[in-house]
Parts: structure tokens; C-alpha cells; sequence
């Protein structure tokens, strides 16, 4: 049995197999919902043949619906105009798959359900004991915990997870600085920063080394290039300066100071999580493209010794990109092979 598993999210879809085979295409829903059939078709051709498609999404969230429901619907009827609703399966946060109209049927369960697929795949490395999964993604960060082989989340919808710090809104991509402090130091003095979306984190990490130039990126705050003259530019603008006042040693602080920050945020959460459930894991499972960051949210709570099994170890470092996709296709494989068999 062949699946592949697509992950449509407000910013990106995600596609991948169990093979590992994987593709990413950035796709602002929020901008081009009325696209989203024609995007999809595009991928459709990049696809590996495959006998049955898996679905989840996020992409519900986006602004451009009035309500999550007709979000899902959206979504639906875009995969359902595109792909053979006969060989498609949607993937429910209670960790069913069930057919397209069903999912219609029951929106707000099919809202929001691709960490539960990460989730589901990463307690076969918990078995019976305690463990977290942690994936960073360029929007979101999502924590979850296990215990005695299964997810014990306190938190199913998106909100729900908030509360309970098991999602944290912050990722390596797409989060504006101004969200990540209100201050930062310069010149020695502590200085407000701009209220205002002049650079997000894929400029700091540019800054600072982590990600690599892509003049094809130009998804930015400004809309110039993810470049490193751009993303300095960018984060200068963040204490109303430019590149020309401040300078690239300065700017790399400035930069060092923001990713600082995230790291606090997304640990405060695994704080949240740890002891909500007096937690003492184990076994971690990380993946996203924003694993670099990982290592220092552990790092503060002396985690960094714990087994870990990194999603790009285990499959590819594209598969890990697009972590939920790829576990979604290994359970819709598993399950479609058992219904089979």
C-alpha cells in the first residue's frame, strides 16, 4: 500500500511518503485560498504514484475564513476537487481516519489535527516510558507528553493547547520580533522595540548563522529577499535604525537577543508541561526545521543527556521538515495495510 500524506497549512502545504520523501511549498492560504485547488494540482503532478492520499491541516485558522468551520470546508472541498474522494482519508484529532465527508460532518475534529498524527507516531518510541515530542516548525512549536507509551495532552483544540503550554505560537519562520520582547539591549541601555512587523525569526537565524540565504524567499516582512544584507536591514528596523547606524557586529547581537527570547518562550511551555504531569522523560522525539533551537530549550532543564530520536536520523532531514506529513503517512500506511490484511 502507497500513501501519501499531504499537510495543508496556512502557510505551507507539506507532502511526504513513508519512504521518506518529502516536499515543502510555501502557499499563503490567508492570500490564495481561492488558489488552493489549482496549488494542489500542482503538487498533485510532483506527487510519487501512490494508491491513497492522507489529509490533515491548520490551514482553517487562516484569516481569510470567518469561522473554522467553513475553513475545513474550504480545505475539503479544494482535496475533494482534486483527488478521488474514494482514495482519500482525513485524519481526525481522535485519531481516526475517516473519509471526506465525514470529516465535513465533523469539522472542528479534523480542524488542527497534525500535531495529533506527529503525536500517535512518536509513542512507539515512548513505549512505557515517560517521553515528550517536540517539533518547531516556522509558525508553531508543539510539545507533547507521554507517558507509559501514550500522549497524555491536556489539550485537543488549538486554544485548549495554549492553556496547557503544549503549543506555543512561536517558530523559526514566521514569528514577527516584535512578539518575542518588548525590550532589548543597545549601547548598554535597555531599548524598546518597534511594535511593528519589520523582520521575524528567519531573519535573526539567517543573522546568526543557522539557516543558509535563499534569494528566492521573499516571503519576508518587507518583501525583499531572505538575504543576509535584507534580514540585517530588517532586524535593524526593530530599534527604527539601519544597517548603515548599527553595523553587522551589532545587528548579530541584536539577533542573539531575539533567539534568546523564543528559547525562554518555548521553554516556559515545557516547563508548563513537565510539571502539569510531574514529568520525567526519558525519551524525547524532535523534529522541524527549527531543530537547532531544540538543544537549548533542553539545555535548561538538563535534558540534553535524555535519549532522543531526531526525525531527521530517522527518516531525512526533508522528511523532518515536514514532520507531520511524514508521520501521518506512516500511520495511514499501517492502518490502510491492517484494514487490508
Amino acid at each position: 500500500m502507497s500513501v501519501v500524506a499531504i499537510d495543508i497549512g496556512g502557510a505551507n502545504i507539506k507532502l511526504a511518503n513513508a519512504q521518506g520523501w518529502a516536499y515543502a511549498s510555501y502557499f499563503p492560504l490567508w492570500q490564495k485560498h481561492e488558489q488552493l485547488a489549482e496549488e494542489l494540482l500542482r503538487l498533485k503532478g510532483l506527487m510519487p504514484k501512490c494508491d491513497h492520499l492522507a489529509v490533515t491541516m491548520t490551514g482553517e485558522l487562516a484569516d481569510c475564513f470567518s469561522s473554522k468551520v467553513e475553513g475545513v470546508q474550504f480545505i475539503l472541498d479544494a482535496v475533494e476537487c482534486v483527488f478521488d474522494p474514494a482514495q482519500t482519508s482525513i485524519y481526525l484529532t481522535s485519531g481516526e481516519f475517516v473519509s471526506v465527508s465525514e470529516a465535513a460532518s465533523r469539522p472542528l475534529e479534523a480542524a488542527a489535527s497534525n500535531w495529533h498524527a506527529l503525536a500517535m507516531y512518536a509513542a512507539r518510541f515512548v513505549q512505557d516510558k515517560d517521553g515528550l515530542m517536540i517539533d518547531i516548525g516556522s509558525t508553531s512549536t508543539d510539545i507533547v507528553p507521554y507517558r507509559a507509551g501514550q500522549p497524555i495532552h491536556l489539550g485537543s483544540t488549538d486554544t485548549e493547547r495554549l492553556l496547557a503550554g503544549e503549543l506555543i505560537y512561536t517558530g523559526v519562520g514566521r514569528t514577527p520580533l516584535c512578539s518575542l520582547t518588548d525590550t532589548v539591549e543597545l549601547a548598554g541601555k535597555p531599548c524598546a522595540v518597534a511594535a511593528e512587523f519589520f523582520a521575524t525569526t528567519e531573519d535573526i537565524y539567517l543573522v546568526l548563522g543557522r539557516i543558509d540565504e535563499d534569494a528566492d524567499n521573499l516571503g519576508t516582512a518587507d518583501g525583499r529577499p531572505l538575504t543576509q544584507e535584507f534580514s540585517e536591514a530588517r532586524i535593524a528596523r526593530m530599534v527604527c535604525a539601519d544597517r548603515d547606524q548599527l553595523g553587522s557586529k551589532q545587528i548579530k547581537q541584536l539577533a542573539q537577543q531575539f533567539a534568546t527570547h523564543q528559547t525562554k518562550r518555548i521553554a516556559n511551555g515545557l516547563g508548563k508541561v513537565l510539571e502539569e504531569h510531574s514529568l520525567q522523560p526519558e525519551n524525547i522525539l524532535v523534529s522541524g526545521h527549527g531543530r537547532y533551537v531544540i538543544d537549548s530549550v533542553l539545555a535548561d532543564f538538563n535534558l540534553l543527556d535524555i535519549a532522543t530520536n531526531d526525525l531527521a536520523a530517522l527518516a531525512n532531514s526533508d522528511a523532518s521538515r515536514s514532520g507531520p506529513a511524514y508521520a501521518l503517512a506512516v500511520l495511514a500506511t499501517e492502518y490502510l495495510e491492517s484494514m487490508q490484511g
